[in-house]
């Protein structure tokens, strides 16, 4: 083997010089140097149930995963100016269900996008619904690679109990609002028919369409379990399996977390099998490729605007 020489200074000094400047940028940037953390996630087996609240003792000992993030530049809308460059992971399975906790900084708490200045908060996994052979593309899959994604978001976390509507309204965010008419507005307040007639109250077309966006009574958590195959086949799946839970932390850390500072900690879940084709099946043992994306509505990410990951693997 020949060992390429030079006995130009300038030249070596010059890509020293690039690469200390690279180095400096991404420490800078809390982006892993290098890839010394294992490319598995493993799952931890527990007894019991798997704890909801991401600050439960339980997920103490679980051993965690820095999963670096980059910024979505293969298909507009793109977005290379991210503020999260990195989710802390970790694992669990009791057997019967597979819990992960995605844990990561974040200045701000943005869980609200009823104005049209503002914009969600959100943390999503995806794997392929065929665990068998190569991962499909990792946005989102491809035409033949169909993808599971389970995508939190703080909004629907905010709606949890909110109220008797169970959502967070345009009346909520600007109490002076008031209007001097309705559609089918009787003595009694605003109201609007249901499909077959009945008064449901404030009319709405979302609602009426059985948009799980604008009807919470569609949703079983903070979670949205969703099918794709490809940039813009994102779809609402007619079964929602998973469950999920958050809490925005606006200082200190937990043992074991991954952070300190202005934190979000949301924890994941559900069976290991669902009988829905749609979704991803596990089973103890098994190693499943995972994927991860980040949004920060503060700065303005939406839709295909945030921090990805590539390929991992979940070890049950």
């Amino acid at each position: 083997m020949r060992v390429a020489q030079t006995t130009n200074k300038k030249l070596v000094f010059a890509i020293l010089l690039s690469a200390l400047t690279v180095g400096l940028m991404l420490t800078l940037g809390r982006v892993p140097l290098a890839v010394s953390q294992p490319v598995t996630i493993p799952a931890k087996t527990v007894k019991g149930a798997i704890p909801m609240d991401g600050a439960n003792p339980v997920w103490e000992s679980v051993p965690g995963v820095i999963i670096p993030l980059s910024g979505q530049l293969i298909t507009t809308p793109m977005h290379p100016n991210i503020s999260v460059k990195s989710v802390f992971v970790k694992a669990m399975t009791n057997g019967k269900e597979v819990g992960l906790r995605l844990e990561w900084l974040d200045q701000t708490k943005n869980d609200t996008a009823i104005g049209p200045q503002d914009f969600r908060d959100q943390v999503a996994l995806m794997f392929p619904v065929n665990t068998a052979g190569a991962p499909p593309f990792q946005c989102m899959g491809q035409s033949g690679g169909t993808t599971n994604i389970w995508r939190w978001n703080a909004e629907w976390q905010k709606d949890l109990g909110k109220d008797s509507a169970g959502i967070w309204d345009v009346d909520d965010q600007y109490p002076g609002i008031f209007w001097d008419f309705y559609f089918e507005e009787p003595a009694g307040g605003v109201t609007y028919p249901d499909r077959i007639g009945r008064s449901l109250g404030p009319f709405n077309s979302g609602i009426w369409s059985g948009n799980i966006m604008s009807d919470p009574t569609l949703r079983v958590s903070s979670v949205e379990d969703l099918s794709a195959n490809g940039f813009s086949t994102l779809t609402t799946q007619a079964h929602q399996d998973v469950l999920g839970n958050g809490v925005w932390e606006p200082s200190g850390s937990v043992k074991g977390g991954g952070y300190t500072g202005p934190t979000w900690r949301v924890v994941v879940k559900r069976t290991l099998e669902t009988g829905d084709t749609n979704d991803v099946q596990f089973k103890s043992g098994m190693s499943v490729p995972i994927a991860f994306a980040v949004w920060d509505g503060a700065n303005i990410e939406r839709n295909g605007m945030k921090s990805l990951s590539t390929w991992f693997t979940l070890k049950l």
